[in-house]
């Protein structure tokens, strides 16, 4: 395989993406680079299929209607774990969310480095990360799916050098919510460990300092999706025993580097990359059950990172009819009175039944 190695930075669909992309350069994702990208047929309908679901720190989504016509219940959004305490990230999320809960949506709230300057490579003790916790479930007591930290065997995350803390972390958010789907650490497949701790390295130690395995684990798996290949999340997969939801993950564009431009070639080859994704990738084990893709638009035409599923003019990309596609296939049929955007719905607003 012809390889091309992108620098990129951390790729959390949150506030703190922007941040992260302004102070790394170093994520690295590889894949062909022909300009005849080759495509595929949409992803078969299994006899049991992945929830998809899409993340963007971005409201915009929520209320638009191409992406409420697809059918998708679950989004994400990444958050600094101080996020009530800062006036910009909560007003920031606090729409987000009350755009979600409006449309009925389920999230997946990932906590985050602090955005606080100073405080960015700092991390909280255990009972200031309990406390906001708590005074979130109080605010927020229909949000009940977190992520305890996001990309944490990342160079540049704080808790990359700390699974014991992140481990302290997991517990707390257990103990404070017992109901609460608490997926124990996200991390990234990137090559270790020049730009992140090997991903079975930094899960050994985490196990060290937990009662027993977590039954649920988040996987942003940027570098094997774009490569068309399945090693990483293989890897990942033989490194933990629960269920894996692939937290963030997308057919990339602009990767963080610099930006480049959409052209034909590469959002042929995001399209083929999201079909390699929610076939190939998510159908390896049954315990994967949940894939995020990130993001749904772009906000120019030279975005630094760029996976967006809508271009900067408004217009739906190959990957969003992909995404379209793969959905009706496997029976979740659009919502064509919303919008005629899917294929499904071309022949009129009752297409899709």
């Amino acid at each position: 395989m012809t390889v091309l190695a992108l620098c990129c930075a951390a790729c959390g669909s949150t506030a703190s993406h922007p941040r992260k992309v302004a102070q790394a350069s170093h994520h690295h994702i590889s894949g062909p680079t022909s300009s005849s990208a080759p495509t595929s047929p949409a992803a078969p309908a299994p006899a049991s299929h992945v929830i998809v679901g899409l993340g963007d720190n971005k409201t915009e989504f929520l209320t638009d209607p191409r992406f409420l016509a697809l059918g998708i219940t679950h989004v994400r959004d990444d958050v600094p774990w101080d996020v009530l305490a800062e006036p910009f990230p909560r007003a920031r999320f606090e729409l987000w969310l009350a755009e979600a809960h409006r449309e009925h949506l389920t999230p997946l709230i990932s906590f985050d480095h602090s955005g606080v300057p100073g405080r960015r490579h700092e991390l909280p003790s255990v009972a200031e990360f309990s406390k906001l916790f708590l005074e979130f479930r109080a605010r927020y007591p229909w949000v009940t799916e977190f992520v305890t930290w996001d990309e944490v065997n990342f160079f540049l995350q704080p808790t990359s050098t700390d699974p014991e803390r992140v481990a302290a972390y997991y517990l707390a958010l257990r103990r404070d919510c017992p109901s609460c789907t608490i997926l124990a650490a996200d991390l990234l497949d990137l090559p270790g460990p020049q730009y992140a701790v090997p991903m079975a390295e930094w899960v050994r130690e985490f196990m060290r300092h937990v009662p027993a395995e977590p039954a649920y684990w988040g996987l942003n798996n940027y570098v094997g999706a774009n490569g068309l290949d399945t090693a990483t999340t293989l890897s990942f997969l033989r490194a933990v025993t629960g269920k894996v939801w692939f937290a963030e993950t997308a057919g990339v564009i602009s990767n963080g580097g610099r930006a480049v431009a959409a052209t034909a070639s590469r959002l042929e080859r995001q399209a083929t990359v999201d079909r390699f994704i929610l076939g190939p990738l998510a159908g390896l084990s049954p315990r994967i059950q949940r894939v995020y893709l990130y993001e749904w638009n772009a906000q120019t035409d030279h975005d630094g990172w760029d996976s967006a599923l809508i271009s900067s003019s408004g217009a739906p990309r190959p990957a969003y009819y992909a995404l379209a596609d793969i959905l009706a296939a496997w029976g979740i049929k659009p919502d064509c009175a919303v919008s005629s955007a899917p294929p499904a719905c071309a022949a009129g607003p009752n297409a899709a039944g």
